[in-house]
């Protein structure tokens, strides 16, 4: 050894404080507080409680009731080995590990787990189509009547991407619900993308950004995604004016963002216009603390883009408000007896328990979202520094002016369908505080501590996703779901009630199971007499070769409607069984006057004229 090296060596030994660190010697993070964690077992006890004992009324809860037993309770275990310290360590240190690669390399990431998403979203298929007007809309794909009558609610963007672009790549190898598919599939990893930018601009880093994309993804409003889309494109403007707005706090940059995703959203739905004053606000603060001519001069452009779509999209906005809102949308269920006070109490508490059931089947752990706003607030009042203080505005009055209207939308408006078939139409809603959530979860892990509530967000966040998921991928589970919500007789209005069953009906119907049909069917009857209702039971009736029967119930149908084609049809079709070419004929002729574009009256009046012209 030389001189040299002899010198060093004694240098390191003596020198005070250069010893080499070790794993136990690193900083470790600060605790998270035990408020949020107590939120998060929160949300898994109630879940776990509803699934396993027979708690009625609690839809949004019980996603694994009509599981298997075991496996509820291993999907429960999953959910609860985030709170094992010795488990949630390793959690997070993976966590960690994996979210380093986005900070090497996040617009490739964001990327690569944008297109994982779309790829899972296109092959998780949903067997019964229960949610929504799915089925209608699948329909109108190969139906050739105009978009705009068979829904005139629809937004622009809402047809173009949902309806039109479906129509366009449709071919022999890709029908009509491989198409919508494919559709939301893109869709879903471009929200996804945007999402992700979203989180690592309000400050998701390494393990944080992991534990809140597993929030963001995991929420329930990703099912509609897979097959549905008819808010996708909401979806996407919601996060991409989020980033926006957070860009414009943070750096003074990116209005176009906030500019465009408000776009998106006005051209995709009238419940847009729920987030238009948040984001003017934003605009307002930016304008004001802009840092540059150059930046000022995007705020306005920003600006001037939102005003010409709201003046584009508001009379429709109106006229449907006024129209189909008013009479499906933002009726309650009736509340019949009693003081009118107490048919008013009555009615807000069956709203209130929608809209929490709604909060909880969407967004799982919004109970951690209102813990982190309450710590956020003590942290405040007691002086501790935030990380945001440099901001050039504070995005709290923005959070409140978007999560204020959507919440009031929870409480106010209902699906036709009831609350628990129509959740579709408040995944934007949803959406706002599953991003107001992760935003409060991020400010509180920098500014108190994360360590030993990440893992928790991410296995509780898992546990409710494969609930989700398992259950809409599961024929038998969902139809079990669904009969298991329709006992509760109480929570569906005569409309819902008749519409659940016409869905099972038509569904039986097209399985050619036409006892079943009749059943299910006659029960939508039974509260809502539709001729529809009718002419379908009619058909059922004429599969079992009940001529007579399905007769009376075409007569039926056509004496609650005689302007219905359905009748026709089905008059039609008896006397095709009969072979009376001539009055088939003649039937699906008058079917036609009534409904041009209906394609088995074209094709059963063809058919008798071939069998007329080749004689007897």
């Amino acid at each position: 050894m030389t001189a040299r090296k002899r010198a060093g060596a004694r240098t390191r030994e003596t020198t005070p404080g250069r010893a080499r660190e070790t794993p136990a010697s690193r900083p470790r993070q600060s605790a998270a507080p035990r408020l949020l964690i107590l939120s998060l077992a929160l949300a898994l006890a109630l879940r776990a409680a509803a699934s396993l004992l027979p708690f009625p009324g609690v839809w949004g809860l019980d996603t694994l009731r009509v599981w298997p037993r075991w496996q509820a309770i291993a999907i429960v275990l999953v959910g609860a080995a985030g709170f094992v310290p010795s488990i949630a360590r390793g959690l997070e240190r993976a966590m960690e590990a994996l979210g380093s690669l986005g900070g090497r390399a996040s617009y490739a990431l964001d990327g690569v787990l944008g297109v994982c998403v779309g790829l899972a979203l296109y092959n998780l298929r949903d067997p019964v189509q229960w949610v929504g007007d799915l089925t209608t809309r699948n329909a109108q794909l190969t139906l050739g009547a105009p978009i705009a009558k068979v829904f005139p609610q629809a937004a622009p963007l809402d047809r173009w991407v949902n309806i039109v672009i479906p129509r366009h790549i449709m071919g022999p190898g890709l029908d009509g619900s491989a198409a919508l598919y494919l559709v939301g599939a893109i869709v879903g990893g471009l929200f996804t993308i945007v999402a992700l930018s979203y989180l690592r601009a309000i400050g998701g880093t390494r393990a944080t950004m992991v534990a809140s994309a597993a929030l963001v993804l995991g929420g329930g409003y990703m099912l509609h995604f897979a097959g549905y889309d008819k808010f996708g494109p909401l979806l996407v403007g919601i996060a991409l004016a989020a980033y926006g707005a957070v860009r414009l706090a943070r750096e003074g940059r990116d209005a176009w963002a906030l500019g465009t995703g408000i776009v998106v959203c006005l051209l995709s739905h009238r419940s847009g216009f729920l987030l238009v004053p948040a984001a003017a606000w934003a605009l307002a603060q930016a304008l004001r603390r802009a840092p540059d001519r150059r930046a000022r001069i995007e705020v306005m452009a920003a600006a001037a883009a939102i005003v010409v779509a709201a003046g584009f999209m508001l009379p429709k906005a109106l006229h449907l408000l006024e129209t189909i809102d008013r009479k499906q949308n933002l009726e309650g269920p009736p509340t019949a007896g009693g003081a009118f006070l107490v048919r008013i109490i009555a009615a807000a508490a069956t709203r209130s328990v929608d809209a929490l059931n709604l909060l909880f089947l969407l967004v799982p752990l919004w109970p951690a979202g209102v813990a982190a706003a309450w710590l956020g607030r003590r942290a405040g009042a007691a002086g501790v520094q935030s990380q945001d203080a440099a901001a050039r505005f504070s995005l709290v009055p923005v959070a409140l002016l978007a999560v204020a209207p959507q919440a009031a939308l929870l409480l106010v408006a209902r699906g036709a369908q009831g609350a628990s078939r129509d959740w579709d139409m408040h995944v934007g809603a949803e959406l706002v505080v599953a991003l107001a959530t992760a935003a409060g979860l991020l400010a509180i892990w920098r500014r108190v501590g994360a360590s030993g509530s990440l893992a928790p967000v991410v296995t509780t966040a898992l546990a409710s996703a494969v609930a989700l998921w398992g259950t809409q991928m599961s024929e038998r589970l969902q139809l079990a779901r669904i009969q298991q919500q329709l006992s509760d007789r109480g929570a569906w209005t005569d409309g819902a009630w008749a519409r659940a069953h016409d869905f099972l009906g038509v569904r039986a119907l097209q399985q050619q199971r036409a006892e079943e049909a009749i059943r299910e069917l006659e029960a939508a009857a039974e509260v809502a007499p539709n001729p529809r209702f009718f002419f379908q039971i009619g058909i059922a009736q004429r599969m079992l070769m009940r001529f007579d029967e399905a007769r009376a119930s075409f007569e039926k149908a056509h004496r609650l409607d005689p302007k219905l084609a359905d009748a026709w049809v089905g008059f039609a079709l008896l006397a095709f069984d009969a072979r009376d070419w001539r009055k088939v004929e003649a039937c699906a002729e008058s079917a036609l006057v009534y409904a041009p574009h209906r394609k088995d009256a074209k094709e059963i009046r063809d058919k008798a004229r071939l069998a007329r012209e080749a004689g007897p």
